[in-house]
Order: C-alpha cells, then structure tokens, then sequence
C-alpha cells in the first residue's frame, strides 16, 4: 500500500512540474502562463507549509478536545510508515466523506492561492492528506481517508476557491471570507497576498423554499431485498450556485463552470433528506448558440452526497457518497423573456462511491452496512422556470456500486440507489 501512496504523490508532482504556470491578473486569471521556476518552488515551499500547518492546527485542536485517537506517537509513525495501511470503516459517514473533504479542500486551496493549477494543485492535497494520515493521529493511516482528502476533495477545493474569488471582488470583508474557504484565507493572512479582483462570474445565486413528492429506493443484494424505502410530499429549504454560463461553454479550463444544490427536505415526521449535489466542467464545448436554443456539453467532475430517513451527526439511516467523472449535457430553449425550459443530464462512471445504512435509527436488529466501490450514475434535471412565478423540477438521480473486493461490508453484489421527485420552488432571493 505504501507503494500505490508514493506512486500517487509522484504523479501528483509530475502534474505540478510540467509547464509552469501562473495566474494572470485580468479577467483571465485561471488562464495559466509560464513562469519561471525559482517562482514555482518558492510558492510550492508556501502551499506545502500551509497544508502541514493546518495540520499542525488540527492536532492542537484534536489534543484540546481530548480524542483518545489524537495523540500520535513515535510508535504510531514508524507504524504507519512500515506497515500496509487499512481501510477504515469506524468513523461517522459524515466524518469520512464530508469532514474529510472539507479537510481536503484546505490543503487543495493552498496551491490553488498559491498561483498553482486546479491540477496542480492536487499534489498539495495528497501531500497534506499523506502527512496527517501518517503523523497526525494514533489511529493506522487509512487508505480510504486518504483517497477522499485527496481526490475527493478537489471538486469541493475549486468551488470554494472560485467563490473566494467571487467574493474579495464583492467586497466581503476578508475574516468572513476566510470562514468558508480558510485554504485561501490563511494563506492571505500568511502571505499578504490578495487574491485576483476578477469576480462577476456568478450566473445564478438563488435562495429558494420548495415542496413536492418524492420517492427514495435503497437496497444491497446482501440482504436480496430494499434496505430503505419512503414515498410521500415533503418540504425543502435549498441554495443554488450556478458559476458560469451553464449553456455557454468552450474551454479547457476546469470549472469554468460548475453548480452547486443544497437542500434540507422533511416531511413533518421523523424524514429528512440532506443533499449536496455538484458538477464541473473539466473541458468542454458549445455545439448549439442561438437567440432560443443553447446547449453546452463536455467531461464533467460531480460529487455528490446525500443523507436520508432519521438525522444524525455522524449518519443518516442511509447515506450516499458519490466521485464521478460524467459525460454532461446541457440544453436551453427560451420560449419568452421570463418563461424557460432547461434539461441537464449526466451519466457516467462512479470511481469512489460509498453508501451506509445504518440501522439503529430505523431497526436495531440490523447491523450496519457501510460499502465502498465503483459504479455507474445517471442524473436528470428538468426545469420548467419562470422569473416570476418560481420553478417546477423533475429530478432523477439513480446509483449503483459494486463493493470493492475484501474491504466492506457487502463482499459481492451491489448496493442500488434511486431518487426521483416533482417539486414546485420559489426564489427567496
């Protein structure tokens, strides 16, 4: 295992120091230029001390707030770097496939403020992702952790980085700032480097309330029959981001790009549904612009995450994680100035995909099932929107994952997923 480790940190710097770059400052700020190499290293000796300070920082922290894992150890150490890693399955859903992501992102935003690529950047997540799975805590370094502070995090690190930008050009002040991107910020604070004053981006930042009917299906062959099943009206509160023209796209920029849902859905008894759902562009093109009809369409990044039935900190009765890389469409076909018609659609293949259920919350004669594997996704999006009277969704997302062999708790098989709902919404802002 530690061999397959250096082989990704090697690749990752093979990524860093192919042409080197650095932003411009115009509007084309992620448009890389050459730069010179005295420049690359002094800024990769500033991200790579960021991302072991956070780390630094966590410890602390963990050590203040008593974690019995948190104390490492030279033992632990010599452990970690001598002997094969394993696949952690302890932890919180929640912890391993958000909080991970979130730490991630920490290290990614390093590079990225740093001047580095949305590629390039990728090593600084695997270096800060290695060094705490190794030093940073008691526990054995855990190849799963690893994989989603590393690779998992980036779609959440370049949106975040994006919307930093967004707002140091809107004029929010820097602390608040720092709050949902602290990456950036801290390298702001450490640096007194601003970010590029090139914001303006933001196609759509909505605020809505909602309500429709939904049903949700989940089930492992395991147990040759559905694990989780509900139907029924429910209600949601959600924010959508949607950066960049979604309809409007020819570039090879990564995330040029990229929209972001978050609803909080309940059915007024014991039901909630939590959903984080994004895409990005990784390239892209335009084949259709008119007046009345536009659709982009290209290789797409989307992770996803979903917890359903009863509400935990750490799980949900089911819950869902999703890395994909999606071949995406986009079409548009304006029928007036207010009254639109739009389909997005994304298929492709799931490579890190986990799913939980966690019977306690529903039925303690069950144990819990948490799964990790590859698959497949399919997602639809119908929007019929009008600017004054709100917007009606059809929305389908469908899931499978066969288990990786030996490191879950479903050895063969697959575990099935599917959500479908009509929901009326309107904006709030």
């Amino acid at each position: 295992m530690r061999s397959k480790v250096c082989t990704s940190l090697c690749l990752a710097f093979l990524c860093m120091v192919q042409p080197l770059y650095v932003f411009s400052q115009d509007g084309s700020w992620d448009d890389p230029e050459p730069r010179p190499l005295g420049t690359v290293l002094t800024n990769g000796l500033i991200a790579g001390g960021i991302s072991l300070l956070s780390n630094g920082v966590l410890m602390v922290y963990n050590h203040l707030y008593g974690a019995a894992w948190a104390f490492p150890t030279a033992a632990s150490a010599r452990r970690n770097f001598t002997e094969p890693w394993v696949w952690e399955v302890t932890d919180g859903f929640k912890v391993n496939n958000i909080g991970h992501q979130i730490q991630g992102s920490v290290y990614f935003n390093a590079g990225r403020a740093s001047g580095f690529s949305f590629y390039e950047s990728i090593f600084f997540s695997a270096l800060g992702s290695s060094t705490w799975e190794t030093i940073g805590e008691y526990q054995r370094a855990s190849v799963n952790d690893f994989i989603v502070s590393s690779f998992g995090s980036v779609a959440m690190g370049e949106m975040m980085y994006r919307l930093y930008v967004e707002a140091y050009t809107a004029g929010i002040p820097a602390p608040l700032a720092a709050l949902f991107n602290p990456g950036a910020g801290f390298h702001q604070l450490v640096t007194r480097q601003k970010p590029p004053d090139s914001g303006g981006n933001l196609h759509q930042f909505q605020i809505f309330l909602g309500g429709g009917y939904g049903q949700t299906n989940y089930s492992a062959t395991l147990e040759e029959q559905d694990l989780f099943f509900h139907r029924g009206p429910f209600a949601d509160l959600g924010l959508r981001i949607v950066y960049g023209s979604p309809f409007d796209q020819h570039t090879n920029i990564p995330f040029r790009h990229f929209e972001l849902t978050t609803t909080l859905g309940i059915d007024f008894r014991d039901y909630f549904d939590l959903r984080f759902i994004s895409d990005g562009y990784l390239f892209s093109l335009t084949p259709v612009y008119t007046d009345t009809n536009a659709m982009s369409t290209g290789l797409s990044l989307n992770s996803d995450f979903v917890s359903l039935g009863g509400f935990d900190m750490y799980d949900g009765t089911i819950d869902l994680a999703s890395n994909a890389l999606n071949w995406t469409v986009k079409y548009q076909r304006m029928f007036s100035q207010n009254m639109v018609v739009q389909a997005k659609y994304h298929a492709g293949a799931t490579f890190f995909g986990a799913s939980n259920y966690f019977s306690p919350l529903t039925d303690r004669h069950k144990p819990e099932l948490k799964n990790y594997g590859g698959g497949f996704n399919s997602k639809l999006f119908v929007t019929l929107g009008n600017l004054r009277r709100g917007r009606l969704d059809m929305n389908c997302l469908f899931y499978i994952v066969w288990p990786y062999p030996g490191v879950t708790a479903i050895s063969s098989g697959y575990t099935y997923w599917l959500f479908s709902d009509l929901s009326y919404s309107h904006f709030v802002s």
